[in-house]
């Protein structure tokens, strides 16, 4: 008879064992997803801050975004679209990013009086520099310009802050995303990092 209850509860001390268990692994991921939908809603609004390089390149930062790929789906649904149109399959991707670059130079430059064919007679220019090659005619009324700029964008992803710099090394760090434009007449607008969460 003793066996027997003994046997009764080991079985219902292992069954709420398991219990508790599951319950807490359950209530830890809750918390964890809990923790990313906020910081996802504190970071989509989030305008790109700036700063300085070493060498002076305007830099732009902000955080990553974590979404599911349902969620991903459902909130950036125009990407999802453009990521269709490129013939991938939107739930192989592992990351998306979306970034908008600005570029306004002022240019002076003189006009040229030319001869073309020896006979019509035309004003031209030519501008060029490190990211700007432009070219233009003017014959009579029509005007004709020729334009090639070229820029180099360098992304990193990587761990900053804390998310609870009060706890110090118990807080994990958060990603975050820095982008810079090499041509100096260019500034980032807009930029959102987003990773999909596969589990």
């Amino acid at each position: 008879m003793k066996t027997k209850i003994i046997a009764i509860l080991i079985i219902i001390i292992i069954v709420l064992s398991t219990a508790v268990y599951v319950g807490f692994n359950l209530y830890i991921s809750q918390k964890k997803d809990n923790n990313r939908l906020s910081n996802n809603l504190k970071s989509i609004n989030q305008n790109l801050t700036y700063y300085k390089s070493r060498n002076g390149q305007l830099v732009g930062k902000n955080s990553v975004l974590a979404f599911r790929l349902s969620e991903f789906k459902s909130s950036f649904s125009g990407l999802s679209d453009e990521i269709q149109d490129l013939k991938l399959k939107v739930n192989r991707i592992s990351s998306v990013s979306n970034t908008v670059i600005q570029s306004e130079k002022h240019i002076t430059t003189r006009i040229k009086d030319s001869l073309i064919n020896d006979t019509v007679i035309a004003k031209i220019f030519n501008y060029k520099d490190s990211f700007y090659n432009i070219k233009g005619v003017a014959i009579g009324d029509i005007q004709k310009v020729s334009v090639q700029s070229k820029d180099s964008i360098l992304q990193v992803v990587y761990k900053g802050k804390r998310r609870k710099p009060y706890l110090w090394f118990l807080s994990k760090r958060q990603l975050e995303q820095v982008i810079t434009s090499k041509n100096p007449n260019s500034k980032i607008t807009y930029s959102k990092f987003i990773k999909i969460i596969k589990k």
